[in-house]
């Protein structure tokens, strides 16, 4: 690098550090250490290296970043506004402000250039290893690599404490096994963390991990730039596996009482310590400064990296010009174009009489494999259990990145966050399964998926205590509520493979954010009750799948999920035969339900109906805004059991005389 860019990188850097201590004293709030101690980094990467256009950030032959270590959310931003985006000083300036384009952590959609939410440590890299994924099988399936139109590099910024969580481990073990030579993870290598130096709590021989995990790793002075600058242009040539660059960096670099200590991680410096950091580094005392010859420069490098662009674009259409049938494949990735009659393809699907939801779920599967190409699934080390698999297509591997399934092995974690980067990559729709009761692994990943409001879809089988000899361990209780509870995502627990199919249509063509397909494992009855059109079951959340048999007279109203519908009936028709009038609501999505308009809302579950009863294999939490107060549950309030399902069903009453004995007793 020669000594023209090393001054013009040096200046970046300093102006990032000012931008960052301003902002956050401004703040009185955020995390000065680490855009200081990462300046000359980000310096790099956005002066000199990254091949992106911040006049279009969501081109699709860019290189990523992604601050894994979101609290350090103003390096980010500061450079965002250097390099060229839409994001003005003022919005520097209004920093964790409400209404801001620059909250505390960066969020996708808010602020023009943040590839993805971060913050919860650990899941960035674990995103940034989705989209690398992403970008080699939607490469792989176009006939594109080496092409230059998705060879883009994913680049992640971590710090000690997504080093410490496993779920960046299980993702860079994956990432490791993948060969995803486009993932490259730098390091803040500091050795201080938020509560103190890393020594009193993490020792451990990062290089020797990441090596074992199949990794390139190269150890860096963080602050020297010819040394980031070799590093970076090694991870882009290598071939054949990720890169860590392990960047040792000074936390809080450039103030002269607080540097290299646990106090500039998580709070501003104070007036006095900014102005000594500024004397010392050279930075005018003015908030919020930036040279004008930065400017400038950055300028210019904003005209170079359009150009790189406009190549792109030539090159996208010579290719797209010799090759019609790939780019059109390439449009329907971008567009998730499906077929206009994609209901009625899916409504015909053929599934065996009474079949378990996961098999239902199976044999939608098959038939959009083929009607939706642009998805793609994968599991936890359960496609044979959970049914996720696209048989027609093989196994995600080196070298077969054009198949369809993703093994994840037993990392749900990083399955979950590596889907949420897939779905960020934006020519997928991906989808992922595991057990109901391990959806408590994936939590906090499919919270920021909410979050984001990301189309993914998780299939979440062995849905009740009713799956019988596993025990509770494996019984899921409280699952559902707890899913329900987070805003943004869309819960659906299909009564029989009528509501499987409705929900697979619903996923395809209404869902807006994530969606979570509950699913038996025990065989399902087929309902006639529920062969109503999409848009008259499942597309209104819940519905009324048995009529009172005197009109405007309910005496009992049921309310039930899954397999617990075809239970309600049966009691609605003893009820019946001992003369009352009964109706039976299906509710397979309560966050569908509540999005109708109340007419509609009380035409299904009317204010003056009789006794409202829920019936869910489950906690009731949550069934009382539907019943009422006043209304009772048969529920499950504590742990399963090891039996089998009949067993289960009979001990903790959900059986047609268990039901009816609770509601005789009122209770």
């Amino acid at each position: 690098m020669n000594e023209t860019d090393k001054e013009l990188l040096a200046q970046m850097a300093n102006t990032i550090r000012g931008l960052a201590m301003d902002a956050i004293q401004r703040a009185n709030s955020g995390h000065p250490g680490l855009p200081m101690g990462c300046a000359e980094i980000a310096a790099c990467l956005y002066g000199k290296e990254l091949i992106h256009n911040p006049a279009n950030p969501g081109w699709l032959g860019r290189d990523r970043f992604v601050l894994s270590a979101g609290h350090g959310s103003m390096l980010l931003y500061a450079a965002l506004h250097l390099a060229g985006y839409d994001l003005s000083l003022d919005d520097i300036r209004n920093f964790r402000q409400f209404g801001s384009r620059t909250p505390g952590h960066p969020e996708y959609g808010e602020t023009p250039g943040v590839e993805t939410t971060t913050g919860p440590l650990g899941q960035g890299l674990a995103m940034a290893a989705g989209m690398a994924l992403a970008n080699k099988m939607t490469a792989a399936r176009l006939g594109v690599e080496g092409e230059g139109l998705l060879d883009g590099k994913v680049f992640v910024l971590a710090g000690d404490g997504c080093m410490m969580e496993g779920v960046a481990h299980e993702a860079a073990s994956l990432a490791g096994h993948l060969a995803l030579d486009n993932l490259v993870a730098i390091y803040d290598s500091n050795d201080v963390c938020l509560d103190g130096p890393t020594d009193e709590c993490f020792t451990e021989d990062t290089r020797a991990r990441f090596r074992a995990y199949g990794w390139r790793v190269a150890v860096i002075d963080g602050c020297d730039f010819d040394q980031i600058e070799r590093a970076v242009r090694a991870a882009r040539r290598r071939k054949g596996c990720p890169s860590l660059i392990i960047a040792k960096t000074i936390i809080g670099r450039g103030s002269p009482n607080l540097q290299g200590t646990s106090k500039t991680h998580g709070a501003p410096l104070g007036e006095e310590e900014v102005r000594l950091a500024k004397e010392s580094l050279g930075i005018p005392p003015e908030e919020f400064h930036v040279p004008e010859a930065l400017r400038e420069a950055m300028r210019l490098r904003l005209g170079s990296l359009k150009r790189k662009e406009s190549a792109w674009k030539r090159r996208f259409a010579a290719w797209a010009a010799a090759n019609p049938e790939k780019a059109a494949l390439w449009d329907a990735y971008v567009e998730k174009r499906l077929p206009e009659d994609i209901d009625a393809r899916i409504r015909g699907v053929e599934i065996a009489p009474n079949s378990p939801g996961r098999t239902a779920s199976s044999a939608v599967l098959q038939k959009l494999h083929d009607l939706a190409p642009f998805l793609v699934g994968g599991s936890a080390d359960l496609s044979c259990s959970d049914n996720t698999m696209m048989k027609a297509s093989g196994i995600v591997a080196p070298g077969a990145y054009d198949e369809r399934n993703v093994k994840y092995g037993v990392r749900e974690f990083a399955m979950a966050a590596m889907t949420s980067g897939m779905a960020l990559q934006g020519m997928t729709l991906p989808f992922c399964g595991t057990f109901l009761v391990f959806s408590d692994y994936m939590r906090n990943a499919i919270r920021l998926a909410a979050l984001m409001q990301l189309r993914v879809v998780y299939q979440l089988t062995h849905d009740s205590i009713l799956l019988g000899e596993d025990g509770p361990t494996h019984q899921p209780v409280e699952q559902l509520a707890s899913l329900r509870a987070v805003p943004g995502l869309t819960v659906i627990r299909p009564a029989d493979s009528n509501e499987v199919k409705a929900a697979w249509s619903c996923i395809l063509t209404k869902a807006k954010g994530p969606v979570a397909l509950v699913l038996s494992r025990q065989g399902l009855r087929d309902l006639h009750e529920t062969d109503v059109p999409t848009s008259e079951g499942v597309g209104r959340g819940g519905y009324v799948v048995r009529r009172e048999s005197r009109p405007g007279l309910i005496d009992r109203c049921l309310l039930a999920s899954g397999s617990e519908v075809a239970l309600a009936l049966d009691v609605a028709g003893r009820l019946e035969a001992r003369g009352e009038s009964v109706r039976v609501v299906s509710m397979p999505s309560f966050e569908v339900f509540d999005a109708q308009d109340e007419a509609y809302r009380q035409s299904v579950i009317p204010p003056g109906a009789g006794e409202c009863w829920s019936i869910e294999a489950g906690v009731s939490l949550g069934w009382h805004r539907y019943i009422g107060r006043e209304g009772r549950s048969v529920s499950v309030e504590s742990f399963g059991a090891s039996a089998p399902g009949k067993v289960m069903a009979e001990r903790f009453g959900f059986t047609t005389e268990k039901v009816l004995a609770r509601m005789e007793a009122g209770r």
